[in-house]
């Protein structure tokens, strides 16, 4: 397979959430993940029929080492369908069935084209994250500043600060899963002009989560950071001592940026949002989500091998939710992905689900102890992880441009199995 087409085909599908914002006013009328779905639907019918000629299943599989991983989603798949057969809304389920079968297709598809074509990945995966970075980055800053020029302050937690994912909190998940393959590039570069660009990225994207003030990806990235320079200190030693205090002087940088912009504001204040984590019942949203989780295990206890049907969560939830919620919203998500599939597909796919994800980390964690791959096998270990810790408060499961983040990650993780002798300044 030719390269140039490759990489079209890697752009196209790792860039697709950005598609509504590039046909003006398109979002007004249908909601942008919509859009973005049917995108992904069409690009999966383009791509396979470009490459049908040349498919060589066979060979293919050849070269996937973990082919229970692959099944693992599958088995999601498949027992999210046979739970159709007990939804009251059929319409909804065969919807949310759909979409999980196209993010398996287009997965399937970009390992194919990576394998097939025997292109650069990892230096192709590192530039897509970057460029993913900046412009989510640009975006949430630009807004934030825009909002302090006009009204004096930061506008409150609403609509305008919600990205290219139409949810805040996946917002913030978005950029703190880019954060470790900067965090990873400023170690191993030794180019000053590129490091310089790297840490001004890093300022800006902690700067953004600050901003939108998700806790579950304030700690997160907290936790990263904390991580990484003990991972590099340990690994590194004595050469990582210079980068992990022009990490630390980063992180201050950008937490000094926001309490200057957030001097007047009194609404999204990072001590007030994290006071409410001891007292979850006198914060909205918080005491929504433990309802929520109430609700999908009573569910998961009630019917654990079929749940109540593929998308049917929702509806099932709507009369059991009128104690804790809060004006006339109603829940659409568990805010918990392993819950949720646990809940309306069986235990067993919720199991499934759980593997699909903690298989990798046990395999690259082994990796990162026997000191293989120059330690290239921490940007998916770290990624994984915050992509589990999403899962666990939100639902990135059902947004395009996380699945294609975890995709691509995980594409990342199959390519350095197949390669375990990387040399990794190579790449950058």
């Amino acid at each position: 397979m030719e390269k140039n087409k490759s990489l079209l085909i890697l752009a196209s599908y790792y860039f697709s959430f950005t598609i509504p914002q590039y046909v003006p006013g398109l979002y007004i009328v249908f909601d942008r993940i919509s859009i973005q779905l049917l995108f992904i639907s069409v690009l999966n019918l383009i791509v396979f029929l470009s490459i049908i000629k040349n498919l060589e299943f066979q060979d293919f599989f050849k070269k996937i080492k973990y082919k229970i991983h692959l099944a693992s989603y599958f088995l999601v798949i498949l027992f999210s369908a046979i739970s159709l057969f007990i939804a009251d809304n059929l319409v909804e389920g065969t919807i949310v069935l759909t979409k999980f079968i196209s993010f398996f297709i287009a997965f399937f598809l970009i390992l194919y084209v990576v394998f097939k074509s025997e292109i650069n990945f990892i230096k192709y995966f590192i530039y897509f994250f970057i460029i993913a970075i900046i412009l989510e980055v640009f975006l949430i800053n630009y807004l934030a500043f825009d909002s302090v020029i006009t009204d004096g302050n930061l506008l409150k937690r609403s609509n305008v600060f919600r990205g290219l994912t139409g949810n805040i909190n996946i917002s913030s998940f978005s950029v703190a899963i880019k954060i470790p393959v900067i965090i990873y590039l400023i170690y191993k570069l030794k180019n000053n002009l590129k490091l310089l660009l790297l840490l001004s990225i890093l300022c800006f994207a902690i700067l953004s989560i600050l901003i939108l003030s998700s806790r579950a990806a304030i700690i997160t990235v907290n936790l990263v950071l904390i991580i990484s320079l003990i991972y590099f200190s340990l690994k590194e030693k004595k050469k990582s001592i210079y980068k992990s205090v022009l990490i630390i002087i980063t992180v201050l940088i950008s937490t000094f940026f926001y309490n200057l912009i957030n001097e007047k504001n009194t609404y999204n204040l990072i001590e007030d949002r994290f006071s409410t984590i001891t007292k979850p019942y006198e914060d909205n949203s918080v005491s929504e989500r433990l309802g929520y989780y109430k609700i999908a295990i009573e569910d998961i206890k009630n019917s654990p091998l079929l749940g109540v049907g593929i998308g049917n969560w929702k509806i099932k939830s709507i009369i059991r939710s009128n104690d804790f919620l809060v004006g006339y919203r109603v829940p659409y998500y568990v805010h918990n992905d392993f819950l949720e599939v646990s809940a309306e597909s069986g235990i067993f796919s919720g199991l499934s689900y759980l593997f699909f994800l903690i298989f990798p980390i046990i395999v690259l964690l082994i990796r990162l102890i026997n000191k293989s791959n120059n330690n290239l096998s921490f940007i998916p270990f770290i990624c994984l992880a915050v992509f589990i810790f999403d899962s666990t408060f939100n639902f990135p499961m059902n947004r395009l441009i996380t699945m294609m983040n975890l995709f691509f990650i995980l594409t990342l993780f199959y390519v350095i199995e197949k390669n375990k002798t990387y040399k990794s300044e190579k790449y950058f």
